[in-house]
């Protein structure tokens, strides 16, 4: 398995769904141990990707992830009952923005063209149903423990060289 940044795992996802834009899931919570949050991303036709990450500050978002299962079974799938919401990963063109807002367009309704399609600086390419639920998140992560442990490995590396593992002296 490759490991690498949040940013090429993300664009790795945006250029797969490219080929399938619809179908995709998703399920969310924390990892406890890790101070991290984990993301499962994943598609029948591409597989499972998997993303740990942590708010090392305000404006920077710190992770890893990587492509831990090429096909994803049905068994795997029907794991997940419960879908709390959506999710989508969002695209942004700060210039487009900028000009729309200059034009005199506001911001919802900038965000509003997003939702529906339509790319007025802000773009969402992946989007699915996603669930936050515990128990199916704890099952999910049971069932992808050998998978998802060279992503932990490399996880508890940057965690490490940031500090996150250091206490206030």
């Amino acid at each position: 398995m490759n490991i690498k940044n949040r940013h090429d795992i993300l664009t790795d996802i945006i250029k797969d769904s490219n080929t399938h834009p619809k179908n995709w899931k998703a399920i969310f919570g924390r990892d406890p141990h890790l101070l991290s949050q984990d993301y499962y991303l994943f598609h029948p036709d591409v597989g499972v990707y998997f993303i740990k990450e942590y708010q090392k500050n305000p404006y920077v978002q710190n992770g890893v992830g990587g492509k831990i299962i090429r096909h994803v079974d049905e068994d795997l799938e029907q794991t997940i009952t419960t879908f709390s919401g959506d999710f989508g990963i969002i695209q942004g063109d700060v210039r487009k923005i900028a000009t729309h807002l200059q034009q005199g367009r506001k911001p919802a309704e900038i965000i509003d063209a997003a939702v529906n399609g339509k790319d007025l600086g802000l773009h969402i390419p992946v989007r699915g149903k996603a669930s936050s639920e515990i128990e199916e998140f704890s099952m999910f992560r049971d069932q992808l423990r050998s998978k998802r442990r060279s992503v932990d490995d490399a996880f508890e590396k940057l965690a490490k060289k940031d500090g996150l593992y250091h206490s206030y002296d």
